[in-house]
């Protein structure tokens, strides 16, 4: 890499990393670039140089972030042995586990949940973080289905269901604690979180 690109993609990396900062602290709405540019200690013609306005700056922001669903729930799957009641606690303590450890995650997701005045549903990297992927999806829904064919699940749910409730408690989750991550210690708590979460699905025998 020639010099000239190396300055490049540093004064990249100093305009995201600004722009990082700026939206947790003050929000995605309320940031210019004139905020962002003042941030990285460069000018807004930089910024421009990089991108084309706050919009692609946000999405680089997100492109930067590795969020590992898809294998954190393969990775459950795959373990040899393991049931599908104890697969689906592995991925809630897992998922748990990237956000209380994983920084820019966890920036990413505060931005996300917290720093943006209107979720588009549809944004691509906005997805990921509120969503399920395709693959995830199906994956913990045909988990759920052994473990509705396995006399385990609630009668009142239906594998569908129950994949909503369970993403849908996991987000909640992350959401609460992300307003104020020293009101607790998710890592400390998230087995009982899981517990309480696996409880409310699962027939009381089955826990």
């Amino acid at each position: 890499m020639s010099r000239r690109k190396a300055d490049a993609e540093r004064t990249r990396e100093t305009i995201l990393d600004a722009a990082e900062t700026t939206f947790l602290a003050q929000g995605v709405a309320r940031t210019t670039l004139a905020h962002i540019a003042q941030a990285a200690g460069v000018t807004r013609g930089a910024i421009y140089w990089h991108f084309e306005d706050k919009a692609a700056v946000f999405d680089a922001l997100l492109e930067r972030v590795r969020i590992p669903l898809d294998e954190i729930v393969d990775d459950a799957v795959q373990q040899l042995g393991t049931t599908p009641v104890e697969c689906l606690r592995n991925i809630a303590q897992r998922s748990l586990a990237g956000i209380c450890h994983d920084l820019p995650l966890q920036r990413a997701a505060t931005i996300v949940l917290h720093r943006c005045e209107k979720l588009e549903d549809d944004h691509p990297r906005i997805s990921m973080i509120t969503r399920l992927s395709e693959h995830a999806e199906a994956k913990v829904e045909q988990l759920f289905e052994q473990v509705q064919q396995q006399g385990q699940l609630r009668a009142d749910l239906t594998p569908v269901s129950a994949r909503r409730q369970f993403h849908g408690f996991l987000i909640g989750t992350c959401f609460d604690w992300l307003q104020d991550t020293h009101q607790y210690s998710l890592d400390a708590d998230r087995a009982s979180i899981v517990e309480t979460l696996m409880r409310g699905l699962l027939l009381e025998k089955s826990h």
